[in-house]
């Protein structure tokens, strides 16, 4: 579905899509592991290939964002 680019300071992340197939908003997620589950809570930039920004289920710590910083995230 997507990479993640950032963790926002409230604990959503930034995800850029990998193509230009818009997942819709409510969509449930999870990082390649499936330890970080979440949910697309808004889509926004370019149409040819959108961000994501995803509400984990619990925000991360600082260790856990900066492991999955550059992680793929994949629909459930």
């Amino acid at each position: 579905m997507g990479t993640i680019l950032s963790v926002t300071p409230a604990g959503y992340l930034t995800v850029r899509a990998a193509s230009q197939d818009v997942v819709p908003e409510g969509t449930p997620v999870r990082d390649a592991r499936g330890l970080l589950p979440g949910r697309i809570v808004r889509v926004f930039g370019p149409v040819a290939r959108p961000y994501y920004s995803v509400r984990p289920r619990r925000p991360p710590t600082p260790a856990e964002g900066e492991a999955i910083l550059g992680a793929n995230l994949v629909r459930e």
